[in-house]
């Protein structure tokens, strides 16, 4: 009996099906390994929407009131701590899209440990209808007594508009904003959240 080997075309031939067929598998796992990414991606962007949403929505829904507003911060009347019906700086919180840090920030008065509650009382400046809330701000900046936290990292827009011009009177606050994701910008998102409690201070309504 004849024994008969592979001649060199068959032997080209079945190498380059096998270098076919291993391209083709590769290319399928690469398809795949991409899909699942694309997707592990956009959970985490959805998550991370959700996740901004909720933390402006918990500064908005429960503030008394809106203090002042720009295209890119606002200021919020968080609560009547003092029981007073007016405004004190302790009470304001100023939330405010730093364009340069990618961050939405909320910046508060915080004052030091050591002092006493008559010190504490005497530098908490309560506002009126005359109150400049960006200048109040930055004085208490410059005497060291504002803190601030990022509420939302990796911001990369964000405008801010309300139901009415005159702040103290708007009840609805609306951000549209879009994030920093592994695929770049995230679609515009959106809260539009209202004060549910429309509170204004009595010297101002």
């Amino acid at each position: 009996m004849n024994r008969r080997g592979l001649t060199l075309l068959e032997m080209i031939l079945a190498i380059g099906i096998t270098a076919t067929i291993g391209a083709a598998i590769a290319s399928m796992m690469a398809a795949v390994s991409n899909g699942l990414t694309s997707r592990d991606d956009g959970r985490r962007t959805a998550v991370q929407l959700a996740t901004t949403q909720v933390r402006l929505s918990a500064y908005i829904a429960p503030a008394r009131c809106l203090l002042d507003k720009s295209d890119t911060a606002f200021a919020i009347w968080l609560n009547d701590a003092r029981e007073s019906g007016t405004v004190h700086a302790s009470e304001i919180r100023w939330l405010t899209y730093d364009e340069s840090n990618n961050a939405f920030v909320v910046k508060f008065v915080d004052f030091p440990d050591e002092w006493s509650q008559s010190m504490i009382d005497a530098a908490d400046t309560e506002c009126n209808g005359l109150t400049n809330y960006n200048s109040l701000l930055a004085t208490l900046e410059s005497s060291s007594l504002i803190s601030e936290f990022d509420l939302v990292d990796s911001m990369e827009s964000c405008s801010i508009w309300t139901d009415n011009l005159e702040p103290l009177s708007a009840k609805r606050i609306c951000l549209r904003f879009s994030l920093n994701t592994s695929f770049g910008p995230s679609s515009d998102a959106l809260v539009d959240e209202s004060i549910r409690q429309h509170l204004p201070p009595q010297e101002q309504q």
